[in-house]
Parts: C-alpha cells; sequence; structure tokens
C-alpha cells in the first residue's frame, strides 16, 4: 500500500500544490521526506489528497516484483487524473525509474519528469525548474516527517557493497557511502526538537556503517554514542543489522545503553549451509547459532527480529524442513518470512531448479503458522507484566490509544492497543491484560 504522506499546515496561500505518494522501505520513505523539504516555500503547498494536486510526484519501489507492479499501477493511476485535467504534472523517481527509465519513458509518455533514486539531494532543484517554481538548493534542505508523532527514521548510508544473489539493490542503490558521522548527529538532534522520541537507524546494512570512512570500520558504535547524549531523545533502534558484522563492541553498546533499545533485526534468510552459500551470505548456521547464543546472553531481554526466504532456486524439502526445525527451536520473538521473487538482473533469477509457486506459498504458510504458535506463547508470558509503553496514535472514536513496547518496531512488529487517552508521543506505564498472536491489550490504571 501506497504511504500518503501527512501535511504540515502552511498558512499562506501557494502557487502550486503539490502531492508526494511514498512506496516501499522506511529508506524510500526518508528520500521521500528529503524530497518534500526541499520543494516547501511560498509558493508550494503540499497536499495530502492527489486530486487537489496541480503535480504527483511517485517514489517508487522496485525491489520485487509485488512491488513494481504496486509502483506501475499508482504511475497510471496519476496519469488517469493528468488526462482527466485534475492535474498537469506526473512525476517520477525512486527504485523502479532507476532500472526502468527508458522503458518507462517510452511506454508512458505523459510523465513529465523521470529521475533515479540516487542524488535525491539535487532533485528539488531538478522538480522546480521542470514545474517553474522558484529557484531551489541543496542548502538547508530540511526533512517533513511524516511517520507517527513518536517516531522518526534516521538514514545513516545509502546504497550496498553486499552482493546477495537474490538481491537487485547494489545495482540500483549503488555502492555503499556512509553518511559523515556529524551530518548524522545534527540531523537526529533536529529531529529530537521537532518532538521525535524514537529515532531509528536505517540503512541497507547498519553494521556496515563507516566500513568506507574509518582504517578500522567501527564508526557504528561511535556514532551510537554520540545519539546517546542528545537530551529528550528516549529510544533508538537498530534495523538491518547483518550477523556477519555484529562485533562484540557493539554487543557490549547495546547491552549498557539506557536508550538503544533491546531489539535487533537480525535478517538471516536462511539456516541450510547449502543454500547460505548459494545466496552468497557470509554466515554459516555454526556461526549463527552461536551469534544468536551470545546475544540472548550478553543483552538482557533481548528481542529478535529476523528475515527468512523460502522458495530460494534448488531448496528441497530437506533442506526446508531444516529451516522450519530451527525456527521451532530458536523460538524468535518477531520473524517476518518472504518468498523467493527471481528478480531480472540477478543471479539468482538465472539459477536452475525454480520452485513453484504453489510449493512457495505451502511453505510460507508452514513457517508462519509455526511463529504464529511462538508468538502468541511468548505474549501470553506477558500478561500481568506492566510495560513502558510509546503512544503511537490516539483513536478519536472510542478514545482508546495505541503504542508499542521497546521490543518492537512500527509497521513490522505488534502494537499494545491501550484503554486510555494519552497524547501521541508520550510514554506510559501499562499492565498487560490480554493478548493474542500478534498484538497486546494494556490497562493504564491499574
Amino acid at each position: 500500500m501506497p504511504v500518503l504522506l501527512w501535511t504540515p499546515f502552511l498558512p499562506e496561500p501557494m502557487k502550486m500544490n503539490l502531492h508526494l505518494i511514498s512506496l516501499g522501505c522506511p529508506k524510500n520513505l526518508v528520500d521521500s521526506e528529503n524530497i518534500m523539504g526541499g520543494l516547501a516555500g511560498k509558493d508550494v503547498t503540499i497536499v495530502d489528497e492527489p486530486r487537489r494536486a496541480d503535480a504527483i510526484i511517485i517514489n517508487t519501489c522496485g525491489f520485487i516484483e509485488d512491488a513494481k507492479k504496486e509502483s506501475i499501477e499508482t504511475i497510471f493511476s496519476a496519469v488517469q487524473l493528468k488526462k482527466q485535467g485534475v492535474c498537469r504534472y506526473v512525476l517520477v523517481t525512486g527504485c523502479l525509474s532507476e532500472r526502468y527509465r527508458e522503458e518507462l519513458r517510452a511506454e508512458i509518455p505523459e510523465i513529465d519528469g523521470i529521475w533515479g533514486a540516487r542524488g535525491i539531494e539535487k532533485l528539488p532543484g531538478q522538480i522546480a525548474e521542470i514545474l517553474h517554481l522558484s529557484r531551489r538548493t541543496s542548502a538547508g534542505m530540511k526533512r517533513i516527517v511524516t511517520t507517527k508523532p513518536a517516531y522518526a527514521y534516521l538514514k545513516i548510508a545509502e546504497g550496498c557493497d553486499n552482493r546477495c544473489s537474490f538481491c537487485i539493490i547494489p545495482a540500483i542503490r549503488g555502492p555503499h557511502r556512509s553518511r559523515v558521522t556529524a551530518d548524522i548527529v545534527v540531523e537526529a538532534g533536529q529531529l529530537v526538537q521537532q518532538g521525535i522520541r524514537e529515532l531509528i537507524l536505517i540503512s541497507q546494512d547498519t553494521t556496515y556503517y563507516g566500513m568506507d570512512l574509518s582504517d578500522d570500520g567501527h564508526l557504528l558504535v561511535d556514532l551510537l554514542r554520540e545519539l546517546e547524549t542528545i537530551p529528550d531523545l528516549q529510544w533508538l533502534r537498530l534495523l538491518y543489522t547483518y550477523p556477519e558484522r555484529i562485533s562484540d563492541e557493539l554487543i557490549r553498546q547495546i547491552s549498557g545503553s539506557k536508550k538503544i533499545c533491546p531489539y535487533l533485526d537480525m535478517p538471516i534468510q536462511h539456516i541450510s549451509d547449502d543454500i547460505l552459500r548459494r545466496m552468497k551470505r557470509g554466515s554459516r548456521r555454526v556461526k549463527i547459532e552461536r551469534l544468536i547464543e551470545k546475544l540472548r546472553v550478553k543483552i538482557p531481554n533481548l528481542a529478535m527480529r529476523t528475515s527468512l526466504l523460502v522458495g530460494f532456486p534448488g531448496e528441497t524439502d530437506d533442506q526446508f524442513e531444516e529451516l522450519a526445525e530451527f525456527v521451532q527451536q530458536t523460538k524468535f520473538e518477531r520473524l517476518g518470512v518472504f518468498q523467493f521473487s527471481p528478480e531480472e538482473g540477478t543471479e539468482a533469477a538465472a539459477m536452475p531448479n525454480q520452485i513453484p509457486e504453489k510449493v512457495k506459498r505451502e511453505r510460507f504458510d508452514a513457517l508462519m503458522e509455526i511463529q504464529e504458535d511462538i508468538s502468541l506463547s511468548l505474549n501470553r508470558e506477558l500478561i500481568g507484566k506492566k510495560l513502558q509503553i510509546l503512544v503511537d496514535e490516539v483513536d478519536g472514536e472510542d478514545g482508546a490509544a495505541t503504542g508499542r513496547t521497546r521490543w518492537d518496531a512500527p509497521e513490522i512488529d505488534q502494537t499494545v492497543r491501550l484503554d486510555a487517552n494519552p497524547a501521541p508521543g508520550d510514554f506510559v506505564d501499562a499492565v498487560i491484560v490480554a493478548a493474542s498472536e500478534h498484538d497486546l491489550v494494556g490497562e493504564l490504571n491499574r
């Protein structure tokens, strides 16, 4: 589903209304927020309805087949509005147009401007030129945060140097490029000044941060230490940490921190050594199991999230059973499962023994059933416990609120439904009174 970006109130009458649709991952969302920040000004209003827009900007995703289809459908919907005279311009950027720029230009000539996924800092000026707006520069560009009031994503790097055989991201986003630590810390401070209480660090591989900036390559821990000094920042969360680069130093930093959530998103993709080798992943089963054991010993109350890929070419019944047994034994607190998608331009797409879609779906369903039982059991253990909850949103109709524990990332993990009406961004203590496979219910006044 597209993310329809929140619109700040801008009191002055503007010359042009812009609507931006962001598709795909949080990394894309940060790009969209920067584009909007670079365009907002005295002659522009960012609007939340495409039918109110003079120009529609679509930041596309092209990671897997379903994402490509969604992006193309969204572009066609915008083109229809243009044909109906509702809007005047349709502009396209992002991962899909990085991969298929010429094809899109030829097949959809109604697109007025098309860019890829790189050089986002230059995009506001280029869009302004097409739309005949006042001149924009990248200097002083400020993000317009569109997530719920409590949290924001903090991108620490671009691109990727990993060469997993199933992934097209390095071809789309280019090689890994770490942001300068000082720039990240300044942006983080600005976000917290705007009322953000949780910062979520993202890049394609957050544990690769600094490998291109320092001889020893351990700048991630230094970055975390600096971010922890920001007053009023309550939670720091790490996404997309690769097992090959989770160091003892990083483990100690997480374990000893009062701000870094005891939560680690560590995609392992599979557990069969043969499949991991053909995926071109750096770890093998023994190392993964030893790391998981170390993490759970060294970081108290840790919640681990991982991502798994089923239906990789040549995955046998025995290899899938090995994966299923591993999931049952390990009992990840959070788990996402994906079905292999043969992406054009990847090594895995050309591999023999492609798995039928029906088998992929059956394997997906089997793993999710195992994980639902694990999740329900773990959640039931929380009943009667008092937990700190960060409130994300309030339902104006019934006065209830929805929030998260420190063991849950927004959008991908479970939520806590509260019986009272605190403000978004508040931290509250709630006693858990009910639990399902995916969500908790808490009471504040107990």
